[in-house]
């Protein structure tokens, strides 16, 4: 047990992926709508009052009635509120319970189970957003793919919004671990089983979560990650894809610029 174990709890080398796939994972899917859903936490979605305005401010800038694609959408509480607002919405996510929920409480909107990689939507969309830092979850090669993606799917003057942390959030921060019980199971599984926690820090590339699940048959390992950005670093990434500045915000409500957030709101633009 202990040399199956050791070699996860070295610190990980930069964006070193864990082979586990969690997130199709039935139960584990079950409780990640659960805290989609739950308006009294910010795990896996914003609290209402943060998307409404979220959804107030992109209208605000998207053309009127724009094409809009939110890709990573989750059970779709932005692109029903996008929707409601006169846009005409595809929302998209590889998570069928997320999107099965969305096809019931928003009849206005398209709805497809796709990994975003696999999109080869071409000159559709007037805007495509990524929100809740999706995009820094991504290691480098997975970014420039996503790019792609996107650029293609995207109308001549088309925007790419999304958000990202910036290089603040690990400022002072250190590496560190804990580990808790659940002899009832938990959010990763039904079965009793211990939860390691650890969190490493990258300077200003950024962080990675490591959680650990051991119960009495097997052990299961998963690493995600949080990379930062500054409004520069977005730029000398993106725009070797054709992409153009267009405007950066603090947050994704469209808080002015200051450069000294903890996040950052891209609005990238598609040449004419």
């Amino acid at each position: 047990m202990y040399s199956s174990l050791i070699k996860y709890l070295k610190r990980p080398a930069l964006y070193e992926r864990t082979t586990e796939k969690f997130w199709n994972n039935p139960y584990i899917a079950s409780q990640m709508l659960k805290a989609h859903l739950n308006p009294g936490t910010d795990a896996a979605s914003r609290r209402p009052e943060f998307i409404t305005k979220c959804v107030q401010w992109v209208t605000s800038i998207a053309p009127t009635g724009a094409n809009l694609l939110d890709i990573g959408c989750g059970p779709g509480l932005y692109t029903k509120q996008f929707a409601e607002h006169g846009l005409r919405v595809t929302g998209l996510d590889f998570s069928e319970n997320s999107i099965e929920y969305a096809r019931r409480n928003d009849p206005c909107s398209v709805y497809i189970v796709q990994d975003y990689f696999a999109m080869n939507f071409e000159c559709m969309f007037d805007i495509i957003t990524l929100i809740y830092f999706d995009y820094g979850a991504l290691i480098p090669d997975e970014r420039h793919e996503l790019l792609r993606c996107v650029y293609r799917a995207l109308k001549p003057g088309g925007m790419f919004l999304f958000d990202v942390y910036t290089p603040q959030r690990g400022k002072d921060k250190h590496d560190n671990t804990s580990w808790s019980t659940y002899p009832n199971g938990g959010f990763w599984s039904t079965a009793p089983h211990i939860c390691l926690n650890a969190s490493f820090y990258y300077g200003e590339t950024g962080e990675c979560r490591r959680t650990m699940i051991i119960d009495e048959s097997a052990t299961a390992c998963y690493n995600i990650w949080d990379c930062y950005f500054t409004k520069q670093s977005l730029l000398n990434e993106a725009t070797p894809f054709g992409f153009l500045e267009h405007s950066f915000y603090d947050d994704a409500t469209g808080q002015t610029y200051t450069g000294n957030a903890h996040t950052l709101c891209a609005v990238l633009k598609k040449g004419e």
